[in-house]
């Protein structure tokens, strides 16, 4: 395996969505995966545009935003060894906010196609996989929820 494939597959390991998976699987995993080079400025996704998966940052950083008419608001700022856009991977609704490189980015793409091919193929894999995202959704949803609580105390409280 070339040291470029080895560093990728460490970098899998950190991703939750690739949680317990053993390195034999992310190995065929990242066999079927999409490696995309972006330019300083080049956007991986716009908002609007249907979720096709997901991506997990090789090298590089990756802004994401959301810009209408008047504003501009920096949701994150992701780095090597982080991902986004994995609920995408479930459905293909339309992207809620925009992603742009902010340097050279090389980024792995996990696309919803390539988990129906583990699915079809390894569907142990791929159950852990959805649990995975799973879970990771969950989460996200339970912090969203104590955060609109929170919100919701203040504006009562005044």
């Amino acid at each position: 395996m070339l040291p470029r494939q080895q560093n990728d597959l460490e970098l899998m390991k950190s991703v939750p969505v690739f949680e317990g998976i053993p390195e034999r699987g992310l190995s065929w995993i990242r066999s079927l995966s999409h490696i995309r080079h972006f330019k300083e400025n080049e956007h991986v996704f716009r908002r609007g545009e249907p979720g096709v998966g997901m991506y997990i940052i090789l090298e590089g950083s990756v802004e994401i935003y959301r810009q209408d008419r008047e504003h501009s608001h920096t949701f994150a700022v992701l780095n090597t060894g982080d991902f986004f856009g994995e609920l995408a991977l479930l459905d293909d609704m339309p992207r809620s906010a925009s992603a742009r490189a902010r340097s050279y980015s090389r980024l792995m793409g996990f696309y919803r196609p390539d988990l129906l091919s583990v699915l079809a193929r390894r569907p142990r894999l791929a159950s852990l996989i959805l649990l995975n995202v799973a879970r990771l959704l969950g989460s996200r949803l339970v912090a969203t929820n104590q955060e609109l609580d929170r919100l919701e105390r203040v504006t009562r409280n005044g």
